[in-house]
């Protein structure tokens, strides 16, 4: 039928481009099928989907969660959960509270260094989306604070940096709970990422109901070897661009792309096993 992309970040998270822009560029590519993945936001699926409609592009819902296994992060996707879900809004909610301390945090850590940034300029960049680290490197970037966008990242608000502050991190059980209670299927994110197959391997005895085979850090190699541990433990594949529009970004929108099939695969396993 056509090629998807599952993985793609929107304005209401860490990316730039507006679910009605995602949609455009998404048929520009002549993409059949896309997903919106922002990290703990949902608010981008209902705009994306009624655009997709106008443009015959299926629109599955998505998200993105961080979760702690030992001391290593991982990602985790969901697709296909019920986005008025009771219990998944209310823990998002809590979410993205804990990420305005957050930014509030790393503002009052940045002061340290003479940068002077009020909360609510960071606010207005994050617009009605989860404040995340992005918007406070662009706050620096349009304040003259810093030359770079990434800058803020290698020098100040990156992981080890002296003025970040951990994110809200679920444990992979609750990740997955989260998402599987809410009718979603939970698939572990650009594995190779986490740079340890040990360590993937054990967190692949969390009940996942997928792999995320094809994405931008992932080599040929890593592709395949993916695919071969989904086959082994019955894993449904997926793969996307992760775009973050025009931030830097791991791909543009249909830069990596799967096969409908994949969607269906999703759909069906939804449909006889949730």
């Amino acid at each position: 039928m056509g090629f998807c992309d599952l993985h793609i970040h929107s304005c209401y998270s860490d990316g730039t481009f507006t679910p009605a822009e995602i949609v455009e560029k998404a048929k520009e590519k002549n993409l059949c099928a896309i997903s919106i993945t922002d990290h703990d936001e949902i608010y981008a699926i209902g705009i994306a989907k009624s655009y997709g409609e106008k443009n015959d592009i299926l629109v599955i819902s998505g998200i993105e969660l961080s979760a702690m296994y030992n001391d290593t992060e991982i990602h985790i996707l969901g697709y296909l959960f019920d986005e008025d879900d009771k219990k998944f809004s209310e823990k998002l909610k809590e979410i993205r509270e804990y990420r305005e301390e957050r930014a509030k945090k790393i503002l009052r850590k940045l002061e340290d260094y003479g940068f002077y940034i009020n909360f609510n300029f960071v606010k207005n960049l994050a617009g009605q989306g989860a404040i995340g680290r992005p918007h406070v490197a662009q706050a620096l970037l349009e304040n003259k604070n810093i030359n770079e966008y990434k800058d803020a990242f290698v020098k100040y608000i990156g992981n080890g940096k002296p003025c970040n502050v951990p994110k809200y991190r679920l444990n992979p059980k609750e990740a997955i709970e989260l998402i599987t209670d809410a009718g979603g299927i939970p698939v572990l994110a650009h594995p190779g990422n986490i740079r340890d197959d040990g360590v993937v391997d054990e967190v692949l005895r969390f009940p996942f109901g997928g792999l995320e085979v094809w994405h931008p850090d992932h080599t040929s190699r890593q592709i395949k070897h993916y695919l071969s541990i989904a086959e082994e433990r019955s894993l449904l594949t997926t793969g996307g661009s992760d775009n973050h529009g025009h931030r830097p970004t791991k791909a543009p929108i249909g830069g990596i792309v799967i096969d409908f099939s994949a969607v269906e695969s999703l759909i069906n396993y939804k449909d006889t096993h949730l």
